[in-house]
């Protein structure tokens, strides 16, 4: 029985080329849409992880209920001793201090006036506590093009792309214009210590 089946579909191509190609594209496109998902997912996962949240966020009350604004000025202050008890009651993970902020960087030019401007983004790491992997964990000295690490408080680290659209390089100052929650301008000024490729 199974002979003659196998002689018919042999003898007629059609009624057996169209089943194998239809189950080849379905088991094909299943796989390819499965490993798609699966990367895009885990990658997200881990982007976010790295980059916004951790795997564990500790923050305010007030910063929780407003988390989607920012609120920096509602952010743990002093956070030294919470740090320390959190590291001793949980020291299998590892705890870092981030805020993340926006804002608007100006350049400013040898007369000190605004050579040119432009909408940011970032994020407040420590890079320089003894024992803070934060560095490696982002890639950040991989990841430079122009100048180094930031070795003092008051350097940052911006995008290459970003240094090119403002004009500025390595050992410049730039100013972040921001705003506190109750809609306050801050202003805080930093030296570029590198750019970044991202």
């Amino acid at each position: 029985m199974i002979k003659f089946l196998l002689k018919g579909l042999i003898r007629d191509k059609s009624r057996s080329r169209l089943p194998v190609i239809v189950v080849a594209l379905g088991v094909m496109l299943t796989v390819l849409l499965h490993a798609y998902l699966k990367g895009f997912m885990g990658d997200t996962i881990e982007m976010n992880a790295r980059f916004s949240y951790g795997h564990v966020r500790v923050m305010t009350k007030a910063y929780a209920e407003n988390m989607n604004q920012v609120p920096n000025d509602m952010a743990l202050l002093g956070a030294g001793k919470l740090l320390t008890g959190l590291r001793n009651q949980f020291p299998e993970m590892e705890w870092a201090q981030r805020i993340q902020f926006g804002g608007l960087i100006d350049a400013p030019d040898e007369n000190g006036e605004t050579k040119a401007q432009g909408p940011a983004l970032g994020i407040g790491l420590d890079l320089l506590s003894a024992g803070i992997r934060e560095s490696e964990r982002l890639d950040l000295s991989k990841s430079i093009v122009r100048g180094k690490m930031p070795e003092k408080r008051g350097e940052v680290l911006i995008s290459e792309a970003f240094s090119v659209k403002l004009k500025v390089n390595p050992g410049e100052k730039i100013t972040l214009i921001g705003s506190t929650m109750n809609g306050s301008m801050t202003i805080y000024n930093f030296i570029i210590s590198g750019t970044l490729s991202f």
